[in-house]
């Protein structure tokens, strides 16, 4: 059967694919779709998270998207896949199988008219973006004349995206019996006295309108009650705005932390992104959408991808709002807009 772009969704969308699944049946289902058009397709990276590069000619634009998702949760109302309305419910509907259901029909399309480019897809863009690194090597982002990531956006254009990282705190004591904690040295309180600034900083910092976002999410420390505690460990999600890096938050970090005992590393960081208000790409985006240039505060493949492509653009169906969440959805009518912006946008780079 000849499928439309919300019935190939729905395909997607019932094939699980968070980090807890096998890959292949929804590697197997994309490629063999990609391969049915016509297209020359390559399988890079680690096997269990494989990256995909599909192609027709050597110097089209690339429309990049992620088949993964986070495990699908509870507190549903609706079936994976389910139709209401101008709604297609899924986890993955709006982050993103939605925008590549729509980069498979407009290849599709792209494919009829013999023009140039590329499709990207990765399977771990929600742990560690191995695949976009893989991919970073090929020939297809190396030749690319320009890139969409189809993120949701609400069929806005962004054109630039905060840097996301994770830095750790970590204080250490001594153990001793809890009974005579004055012989031991608690690491949890020392992490207490170095929380309660850290915690002034993030106050600051997100209410002065400068974008850059601190939270202490996770912290770790003790084994038992009965023990005084010898380590303890805080995670702080850290969200830079561009050109801003977390080596910068790290660096004030120990400024405002002076003349107490600990230690700091980056565990984790995906730097922030722009590419150029003058691209072409942009322009051509904003001209048939007629929206303005947005800001997206997540982290996406961009800033990988940016070390070879220079013109990126960041546009997808769904609303930021609702990935990750229970009754995660697309609306229908922006699947068919977003075939037709990415079908435009390739033909647009393609001319030159």
């Amino acid at each position: 059967m000849d499928k439309n772009v919300m019935e190939t969704l729905i395909d997607l969308l019932l094939i699980e694919s968070d980090h807890t699944k096998d890959k292949k049946e929804m590697v197997d289902y994309v490629v063999g779709w990609l391969r049915n058009l016509g297209l020359e397709v390559d399988i890079v990276g680690d096997p269990a998270v494989p990256a995909i590069s599909a192609y027709n000619g050597y110097n089209g634009i690339a429309l990049a998207g992620h088949l993964d998702t986070v495990p699908i949760g509870m507190n549903w109302t609706y079936e994976q896949g389910e139709v209401e309305g101008n709604r297609v419910y899924g986890r993955g509907a709006a982050d993103m199988k939605g925008a590549c259901a729509c980069m498979l029909h407009a290849a599709k399309a792209l494919m009829k008219e013999d023009v140039d480019f590329y499709v990207l897809f990765t399977t771990d863009e929600e742990m560690r973006m191995s695949g976009a690194k893989a991919l970073l090597h090929s020939h297809a982002v190396k030749n690319a004349c320009g890139m969409v990531i189809g993120e949701p956006t609400d069929l806005r254009v962004a054109y630039k995206e905060k840097g996301v990282s994770q830095i750790e705190l970590t204080t250490k004591g001594r153990t001793a019996h809890a009974s005579m904690p004055k012989l031991g040295d608690n690491a949890i309180i020392k992490m207490n006295r170095l929380l309660s600034r850290v915690e002034a900083y993030a106050e600051e910092v997100n209410a002065d309108g400068s974008g850059l976002t601190v939270g202490v999410n996770v912290i770790r420390g003790g084994e038992k009650s009965n023990v005084v505690p010898d380590l303890c460990r805080a995670e702080l999600d850290v969200r830079t705005p561009y050109p801003m890096k977390a080596e910068d938050v790290v660096e004030e970090l120990r400024s405002r932390l002076n003349g107490l005992e600990f230690e700091v590393r980056i565990a984790h960081e995906v730097p922030s992104f722009q590419t150029s208000p003058d691209s072409p790409l942009l322009r051509a985006a904003l001209e048939m959408l007629g929206t303005e240039a947005i800001e997206v505060p997540y982290a996406t493949e961009a800033a990988i991808y940016s070390k070879e492509v220079k013109d990126i653009l960041i546009c997808g169906p769904g609303d930021l709002r609702l990935a990750h969440s229970p009754d995660e959805y697309v609306e229908k009518e922006q699947l068919g807009r977003t075939v037709d912006l990415y079908v435009h946008l390739a033909k647009i780079m393609a001319q030159g």
